[in-house]
């Protein structure tokens, strides 16, 4: 039998919404989704831009972009106890080719040992204005190495919280 777990740690970027009916903003999506078995588990990323988990995007340079987002999918996977050397596909957006390639050396610093099926996309833009790259990626580890502990599940048996599900808000929700 499949468990499902959607994992939200606080030291990832979380995007919320305000509505009538949550005043205080409701997350919008999962950063990391666990879907194990007795044998294997495979790791569902959202995608990780170059931000930090307040939102704030720290640099306007690509290569600094790459390192922190590669430093947010290092967190993501530390988190259920697996590695970048797990990872098995890869998707990255970049909003310019050519600036990424000129420093596209920077991820091979973080998938040093084994390279992930990739897809590289071009795009017009990313959620946040300031971001030039965004990477979703999967993993997939033994079941007994994952991290993660079952203590930790609601009474429905298939919702992990790790943290608060509700957020403050975020400055680059509002904008149109």
């Amino acid at each position: 039998m499949l468990k499902r777990m959607f994992i939200n740690p606080k030291n990832m970027r979380a995007r919320v919404q305000k509505t009538e009916e949550c005043p205080e903003g409701e997350l919008l999506f999962s950063s990391i989704i666990v879907i194990s078995d007795d044998t294997h588990t495979h790791i569902y990323l959202a995608g990780q831009v170059g931000g930090v988990p307040n939102g704030e995007v720290e640099t306007d340079e690509m290569r600094g972009q790459i390192r922190q987002t590669c430093e947010n999918i290092g967190i993501g996977l530390n988190h259920v106890g697996a590695t970048f050397d797990d990872v098995v596909t890869s998707t990255t957006y970049v909003t310019d080719l050519q600036e990424y390639y000129a420093v596209s050396d920077e991820r091979f610093k973080y998938f040093k040992n084994n390279r992930p099926a990739s897809t590289l996309i071009q795009i017009s833009a990313l959620g946040h204005p300031r971001c030039k790259i965004e990477i979703t990626c999967e993993a997939i580890i033994e079941t007994e190495r994952l991290s993660v502990s079952d203590a930790l599940l609601d009474e429905s048996g298939g919702f992990l919280i790790t943290e608060s599900l509700r957020y403050p808000d975020e400055k680059d929700l509002d904008r149109k």
